[in-house]
Formats: C-alpha cells, sequence, structure tokens
C-alpha cells in the first residue's frame, strides 16, 4: 500500500497493511505482481518503468491519475495498465471492492 500523509501510513498500520512512502517506490515497485493506484497525482515515476519487472497497474485515482497518459503510451509494451475512473468515488466501498474484483479477475 503506498501512502503520501504520515497519518495515514500509521493508520494504516494499525490496520495491518503495511504502506510505503512515495519515496520508496523504486525499490519496492518490480516486487509487486499488481499495483493498485487511487492516488490522483502522478505518483508512478518514469524510472520504475524502465525496470526488468514491472506489475499490473490498476489505475482508480481521478485525474491527473497515477502515472502520466504520455509515459502509459511510452512503455505500454513493456506492462499492463487499466484506467477505471474513480470507482472509490462513484460508488459506495462494498460495490467498489466488487468491482475492483471483477477487473482483476478478468484482466489477470
Amino acid at each position: 500500500m503506498l501512502a503520501r500523509p504520515k497519518e495515514q501510513i500509521f493508520k494504516d498500520k494499525v490496520k495491518n497493511f503495511y504502506p510505503l512512502n512515495v519515496q520508496n517506490l523504486k525499490e519496492v515497485f518490480s516486487e509487486c505482481d499488481i499495483v493498485i493506484n487511487t492516488i490522483p497525482a502522478n505518483v508512478i515515476p518514469e524510472e520504475v518503468l524502465t525496470l526488468e519487472k514491472i506489475p499490473y497497474v490498476l489505475d482508480i485515482a481521478s485525474f491527473p491519475y497515477g502515472i502520466d497518459k504520455k509515459l502509459v503510451e511510452k512503455y505500454k509494451s513493456k506492462f499492463e495498465y487499466n484506467l477505471y475512473l474513480s470507482i472509490p468515488s462513484i460508488f459506495a466501498p462494498k460495490k467498489a471492492s466488487d468491482i475492483l474484483l471483477k477487473v482483476l479477475y478478468d484482466n489477470l
């Protein structure tokens, strides 16, 4: 789990998630199988898209999304990427999780 505010990182640790800081992304990105981005900011930099192993990226954030669209186009042959706009804010949490599971099952 990737989180920006320190308060959110603390809350996630209490819930037994293992949040990462955006600055540590390069060290762990290639260790992931799936990355689900909910941060509406370009937090996935180009340098991680040049790694040998790139996980499947499911981007459910609103604009400007987790990866710059130009980078997605540039590296589309290296990794799978799907954009599902604003799922968490459009649907109730339970329905959003159902949609995410369906998306994952359909794309993996």
